[in-house]
């Protein structure tokens, strides 16, 4: 076939194909995105003699700098570690893949596992890996593991050296034999009492517990919060007062609100307010509404709780005080309430706070060493 001067064979191709990018251009490329990236995982590339010569915008975040400020400056100098800057020393001499862990950020804030890998070249590039929720995890699972074993060990360890007591013939004195028996019955209350609110934080926590919500007068709660504690508190010598809310019993306000978990909140709140209230105390329990929500809160004018613990106090197993929670347990009549006599696994206040955030809403607390405490739970309005 004849084809004009001008024109183009059949046989070529219409188009020429776009060439390939080199290797080299697209390593270069993929290099440029994972120094962008904005997560919490950056790399790092320095010279032989560890000046940074690029570095991304996570690592300028850490080191609460320009990104462009950071070319030039020593690892310490960036970053304000002198572990990081030993992986990286040691990496480099070596000439061999180094790993290490790291603190970084406003007062070491943040855990990174570091990779250090020599290049071909000179220089390192460094990859930071956030490990700071792992190491947390780790943490709480270390902390639970020791206090579950100090929560069971002592009631455990007192049983035993009553049943030794007992076989070694003091249960042939009865007046004994009975008193032991009753300590008996208050440290398997304790054990039950710690596995009943273990199961149930649990199952908050997993989401196994689902809550019913409904528009709920918070007058109805109140009442039948005060109205359930009262006999508890009368035995132990506690006013427990009601107050009324904005429009009292009348009151239109709802909170959008599962009625029996709520109750079961601020009964743990009550049961506490009244535990580490002196005898003839009074304990208040209302409501009141906040911006978009309705604040529930028992106020007490007991032993309160140190400015020092009051971050941690809505933390699982945490407890103000070992002996001042004791001498709050002390009998305040001849006939002491069994309720107040068992101790606190240190879960109820970790209770009250998961249920207030499967509510979406909050809890918090005011106290004054010495003048009492308020608890208050914020759920969101109907």
């Amino acid at each position: 076939m004849t084809v004009g001067p001008g024109a183009s064979s059949v046989d070529e191709p219409a188009a020429a194909a776009a060439p390939e990018p080199a290797p080299a251009d697209q390593a270069t490329a993929v290099l440029d995105v994972l120094l962008r990236g904005t997560g919490s995982d950056f790399l790092v590339i320095t010279d032989r003699r560890l000046r940074i010569t690029r570095a991304g915008s996570t690592a300028a975040r850490l080191a609460e700098r320009p990104s462009e400020d950071l070319a030039g400056m020593s690892l310490i100098a960036a970053f304000g570690s002198v572990a990081l800057d030993g992986v990286a020393r040691e990496a480099l001499e070596r000439r061999t893949p180094r790993q290490g862990e790291v603190r970084l950020g406003r007062l070491g804030s943040r855990i990174y596992q570091v990779d250090a890998l020599p290049l071909r070249a000179e220089g390192l590039l460094m990859v930071l890996h956030d490990v700071t929720n792992v190491r947390r995890v780790e943490q709480v699972r270390r902390d639970f593991i020791a206090n579950i074993s100090h929560e069971l060990r002592t009631p455990l360890s007192s049983i035993k050296l009553i049943a030794e007591t007992l076989s070694g013939g003091a249960v042939d004195d009865l007046v004994t034999a009975r008193d032991f028996a009753g300590q008996i019955e208050r440290e398997v209350d304790h054990l039950a009492q710690l596995v009943d609110e273990l199961l149930e934080l649990s199952m908050i926590e997993s989401g196994e517990v689902q809550l019913h919500l409904e528009p709920t007068p918070p007058s109805q709660i109140i009442s039948s919060v005060v109205e359930r504690m009262r006999p508890l508190a009368e035995r132990n010598r506690i006013r427990l007062e009601e107050l009324q809310g904005p429009g009292g019993a009348e009151s239109t306000t709802r909170a959008a609100a599962d009625p029996a978990r709520l109750e079961q909140a601020l009964v743990n709140l009550v049961h506490n307010a009244i535990k580490f209230s002196h005898p003839e105390g009074t304990v208040r329990v209302g409501w009141e509404l906040r911006p978009g929500h309705v604040r529930f809160s028992v106020r007490d004018d007991g032993i309160g709780v140190p400015a020092s613990h009051l971050p941690r106090i809505f933390e699982r197993f945490y407890k103000v005080d070992r002996s001042r929670a004791r001498a709050s347990e002390t009998p305040r009549s001849e006939t002491p309430d069994s309720e107040l006599r068992t101790g606190s696994a240190g879960l109820g206040l970790a209770i009250v706070r998961h249920i207030a955030e499967a509510h979406n809403g909050m809890v918090g607390v005011e106290s004054e060493e010495g003048h009492g405490s308020a608890f208050w739970i914020d759920i969101p309005a109907a």
